[in-house]
């Protein structure tokens, strides 16, 4: 009996240690499927090593995670005009979650992401808590110049696994863009200012933003890089424009294209002031694509590139 006894308690002890261990098990193995990154934000976020299902809110992060093969983990995608037809075809199945500005919550807790991408603009990174009370990681990937772009493809590649094809990606891009790059080399870039519409007010961008970045890649000239001011956009002073006289003039509509383009064009037309700026006199004022500038291009960089070199040195 004393012998049956004994054994009994040692199966007790046993079984009370398995119950202990097994969920310390169960969480080492939680950690392995877990890396700690660093957002363009400076978050330190916990994400998954290779996520299942992804909700990205802008078009560009977007067509990043599609060239680094991640496309049938995407549940959940931006609505936007820019993304181009082998994206929208690559990711037909996916929900869509509203436009960059407006992301609908509801929608995106409903498909249960195991990741959600956005990028650095409050009504993203205003999610941080309401996802975190979900359990849902936010990563936020700017996107304001080439090294960003270049390193978020990489970095893509390995959280869908597929790092050879993300890297093939980021060759192709860098090899297209020389080209462009080779065929301007050596010209004199003309002074140009880049103008942004949106509803609210126009401003003009400095190197810091992306299409400003790629001016600097074609050789510069960009007269907002001599105005007074912090960060890639600054309110247009007339002041300012008519003392630096661009001699071509680069038009990003956001928002409301057409309506913004039409008033643009109108003030153009009807100002004193825009009608003594070289660029409006010679008739080099050129409305940008909107796929390719509205946001940044991604893996379509050297198009959009292709088109700032024709305008430019025409």
């Amino acid at each position: 009996m004393r012998k049956f006894m004994a054994i009994f308690a040692c199966l007790c002890l046993l079984g009370a240690a398995a119950v202990f261990l097994l969920p310390q098990a169960g969480m080492a193995g939680n950690q392995e499927n877990i890396r700690l990154v660093t957002d363009s934000t400076g978050r330190e976020v916990r994400i998954p090593q290779h996520p299942k299902r992804v909700v990205i809110l802008n078009a560009s992060n977007i067509d990043l995670y599609v060239a680094a093969g991640g496309e049938d983990t995407i549940v959940g995608k931006a609505s936007s005009k820019a993304l181009s037809p082998e994206v929208v075809k690559a990711t037909e199945k996916a929900a869509e979650v509203g436009i960059i500005h407006s992301p609908d919550v509801e929608k995106i807790l409903s498909l249960k992401p195991d990741l959600v991408i956005g990028t650095n603009v409050p009504f993203h990174t205003n999610l941080a808590d309401t996802l975190a009370q979900a359990g849902i990681p936010l990563y936020i990937q700017s996107l304001d110049s080439m090294e960003e772009l270049t390193t978020a493809l990489q970095f893509y590649g390995t959280l869908t696994g597929e790092e050879a094809k993300a890297q093939a990606a980021v060759a192709k891009m860098a090899a297209s863009m020389a080209a462009v790059k080779g065929r301007t080399a050596g010209k004199n870039p003309p002074k140009s200012l880049i103008v942004f519409g949106s509803p609210d007010s126009f401003n003009m961008g400095t190197g810091k933003c992306f299409t400003g970045s790629l001016l600097n890649e074609l050789g510069g000239g960009n007269i907002a890089d001599q105005a007074q001011g912090e960060g890639g956009y600054l309110p247009i002073s007339m002041e300012f424009v008519a003392r630096e006289n661009p001699e071509v003039i680069f038009i990003i509509m956001h928002g409301q294209a057409e309506e913004l383009e039409a008033k643009m064009r109108q003030e153009l037309a009807s100002s004193e002031a825009w009608q003594n700026i070289a660029a409006v006199q010679q008739g080099r004022v050129y409305i940008l694509p909107y796929e390719l500038f509205a946001v940044n291009p991604g893996v379509r960089t050297a198009e959009a590139l292709q088109v700032l070199a024709e305008d430019m040195y025409r």
